[in-house]
């Protein structure tokens, strides 16, 4: 990427040095294809379905992001392009329409969750993308989340179907596998970055294991940063903008020390609400992203005994 001068600058930084941009295209590569080998060993042939929508849909937001880094997607276009990657799920219809609820069970939503999902991959990409503004959040993020779901798998085994555990343990670990490889990479300070193919991908990942692993709720919980912050950002911009189209950053560097924007204009996202009360180095603001990512997974798991002793 260097060598074909595809890089970015890292605006948190004093030096603001040059890194390599689009990681993403190689780690997702490579879960696409383990993902692929994992047909070998599917329990049952409604996993090996669930398992090849996932495949198809990912690949297809591959493509997605790796257009997105090279040629840049419009804030607007872009959800509506993943809204139809994520058809197939809507199409074939092989997940189950009962999420299950803590102190409820499985619920009945024959109809309505077929268009719910539709929106799924969708609303976690660009959730994983807002968040991928520091040196190693979202690649860690997607690394506690996964961790997370597998986690959640053995909490609720006797209450999941065989493809659903399957799904949730195998793309999870191997999620957290490639992630962690790519992460090495990734953090502070970085010398690559992940690019729009890496964060919409695992974005979508994490999605994916939610519908197909039956655990949608739970990875709801664990994703409740990345919702607080897209929609401050969305709210305070009055809709969906890229980066570059906003007049003002919601943060200044100075010396290396990340400030809360003062200018009223500039959007409120999570970074800016960690600074405002008292400046913070990136490192600092780094670490206090991800405890709050794992408070959101400690809160998922403790969800997960709730739905347990539910059933029980």
């Amino acid at each position: 990427m260097t060598s074909i001068g595809k890089v970015g600058i890292d605006v948190h930084k004093k030096e603001r040095p040059q890194v390599a941009e689009s990681g993403g295209i190689g780690f997702m590569l490579i879960y696409i294809i383990v993902l692929s080998i994992g047909l070998l060993f599917v329990p049952n042939h409604l996993a090996a379905q669930r398992l090849s929508i996932m495949i198809v849909v990912l690949f297809l937001v591959y493509l997605i992001g790796i257009y997105d880094d090279f040629k840049k997607l419009s804030a607007i276009i872009k959800p509506l392009i993943l809204l139809l990657a994520s058809l197939p799920v809507f199409i074939f219809r092989v997940a189950s329409p009962n999420p299950i609820l803590p102190f409820v069970g499985a619920t009945r939503l024959t109809i309505v969750y077929w268009f719910i999902a539709v929106f799924v991959v969708a609303i976690t990409s660009n959730a994983s993308n807002m968040l991928d503004v520091m040196n190693g959040v979202m690649v860690m993020s997607g690394i506690f989340i996964s961790i997370t779901a597998f986690i959640s798998s053995f909490i609720l085994e006797d209450q999941l179907p065989s493809e659903a555990i399957y799904i949730t343990r195998f793309a999870s670990l191997s999620l957290c596998g490639v992630l962690f490889a790519f992460y090495l990479f990734n953090k502070y300070p970085a010398k690559v970055f992940a690019g729009d193919t890496g964060s919409l991908g695992v974005g979508s990942a994490i999605g994916l294991i939610a519908i197909y692993g039956q655990i949608e709720f739970l990875l709801i919980v664990a994703l409740l940063l990345h919702i607080m912050n897209s929609f401050t950002i969305i709210s305070s911009v009055k809709g969906l903008k890229e980066r570059s189209q906003m007049k003002s950053r919601p943060v200044v560097v100075e010396d290396g020390i990340i400030h809360a924007n003062k200018d009223k204009s500039a959007p409120i996202t999570l970074v800016r609400l960690l600074v405002a009360g008292s400046p913070k180095t990136e490192k600092q603001v780094i670490q206090s992203i991800l405890s709050l990512v794992l408070f959101c997974c400690i809160l998922a798991i403790i969800t997960a005994f709730f739905m347990r002793i539910d059933i029980l």
